[in-house]
């Protein structure tokens, strides 16, 4: 199978695990990454050898976002970059095959929205989900508001998004946002389980469920991720979006002015 930069893919006994490897960034991604995850989902997929995908991180976290230090540039958040984000979680929701998010560490921004498009999360106590978008003035990309809606509703999306608050495994489990909670240690583990319980499914008919879900409750998410990544653009040129991102850097509390 093809090798990435960014991503590693180890498939065994029918099971694909599929790693956002930029460990030393904490997997945050840029838009080369984004084509890389797209790509990865859909060789698996295309894969008869593969069953199941799971997706994780490498190293501590699932993956932190957006890479901060690229943003610095203000010249990063394209529209192009944008809708590139929205095609890679695309990708999963449109895979004929389960894919499970194993959450280690943090998901945040991007890396929330990827988990979210999943089919199944497993977590721990200590995993943590986190829209993060408002937190650096941005309105949000990768699809994060559409999966979010359609996990838990309109209310608690809007919550979610505007507070940019962690939700550790917990409340993520007692949201509907998580599938398992398994031990600290023993993550990989239960979704290793959960993925053989998933193995001995018909899965041809998962797929025809999976197609069905998305032709059904996605079926104007192209319109969604063109209107997403306009505003996203947007939002990056506000003097707040620069003062979060500047502040970020300088390690101190942003001051924002509604602009």
């Amino acid at each position: 199978m093809k090798s990435f930069q960014s991503v590693l893919i180890d498939v065994k006994n029918g099971i694909a695990t599929v790693s956002l490897h930029r460990p030393e960034a904490g997997n945050s991604f840029d838009g080369d990454f984004f084509k890389e995850v797209t790509e990865a989902i859909e060789l698996c997929d295309a894969d008869e050898a593969v069953q199941v995908i799971l997706l994780t991180g490498s190293g501590k976290n699932f993956s932190v976002g957006g890479d901060i230090q690229q943003m610095s540039s203000f010249d990063f958040l394209t529209y192009d970059v944008s809708m590139l984000s929205g095609e890679m979680t695309a990708s999963v929701r449109k895979c004929s095959k389960p894919v499970i998010a194993v959450i280690n560490g943090t998901a945040a921004g991007a890396g929330c929205a990827l988990a979210l498009a999943c089919d199944f999360r497993i977590m721990t106590k200590k995993s943590v989900l986190m829209t993060a978008f408002s937190n650096v003035a941005l309105c949000g990309d990768s699809g994060c508001i559409y999966h979010l809606y359609h996990l838990i509703g309109l209310a608690k999306t809007i919550e979610l998004m505007a507070l940019s608050e962690p939700v550790r495994g917990e409340e993520a489990l007692r949201l509907g946002l998580a599938t398992r909670l398994a031990e600290e240690d023993a993550l990989m583990e239960e979704a290793l389980l959960f993925a053989e319980k998933l193995k001995n499914k018909p899965l041809a008919a998962i797929a025809m469920q999976k197609k069905m879900y998305w032709d059904t409750f996605y079926h104007d998410y192209d319109a969604y991720c063109r209107l997403e990544a306009e505003l996203f653009v947007k939002s990056s040129k506000t003097e707040d979006h620069v003062e979060a991102v500047t502040a970020f850097l300088a390690k101190r509390k942003p001051v924002f002015r509604g602009r």
